[in-house]
């Protein structure tokens, strides 16, 4: 009788540690479970709405952002569109070659000649010195005019004569048959401004004058 009591000894106690175990993995699997159900309740959540002072701070960043937009786009110097036709439409100064070549008086001479003391013709086009009015000689009022407007054309073509001089555009041409208005210079000075100098020429004012009287 004593050995059948210990076999069944031996065979009870092996369930009994299964069981154990089983449970033990229980727990395991619970817990496990709980990890995985708060993470993904995290995961999840919906964000905490924002707080009274962080909505102030946020909308105060944004108030600071737009006025600094602002006054850059102020502080920017506009052009306006007349400004910009009127710098647009402005013509570079033409500059013709320098001649140095004799001059005469246009007679039979078609071309680098003399035609009173303020008009040339110059490389194929008649040109006004824009600087300076000078007595006529055709459309003289007096004998006064006419003989001071025959000593400026002379004059003139003795100083076109000391050596090469260039032109310079200054406007469209008017008036004197289409003569274009240009600066005639001999070293950076200007040739009509020695005949004011000699008293046979007059500063240009935007018209004509009369020398008589």
């Amino acid at each position: 009788m004593a050995k059948k009591t210990s076999r069944r000894k031996k065979t009870t106690a092996p369930r009994r540690s299964a069981a154990t175990r089983r449970g033990d993995m229980v727990h395991w699997y619970l817990l496990g479970a709980a990890v995985i159900g708060g993470i993904l309740y995290m995961d999840n959540r919906l964000p905490a709405p924002e707080t009274s002072a962080t909505g102030i701070k946020t909308a105060s960043i944004e108030r600071k952002e737009k006025t600094a937009e602002r006054e850059a786009v102020l502080a920017r110097p506009k052009q306006r569109p007349a400004e910009k036709a009127v710098e647009q439409a402005l013509p570079m100064p033409e500059k013709l070659p320098a001649f140095s070549g004799k001059w005469f008086i246009c007679t039979t001479q078609t071309d680098y000649c003399v035609l009173d003391g303020s008009t040339i013709l110059y490389a194929g086009r008649k040109v006004r010195l824009a600087d300076v009015d000078t007595p006529a000689i055709a459309g003289a009022r007096c004998d006064a005019e006419r003989l001071r407007g025959g000593d400026a054309k002379l004059r003139l073509r003795e100083i076109l004569n000391e050596g090469d001089v260039t032109l310079v555009a200054k406007g469209e041409a008017s008036g004197k048959a289409g003569a274009a208005p240009h600066l005639v210079l001999r070293g950076g000075q200007s040739v009509g401004q020695r005949l004011v100098a000699e008293g046979l020429a007059r500063p240009w004012t935007g018209k004509h004058q009369s020398w008589c009287g």
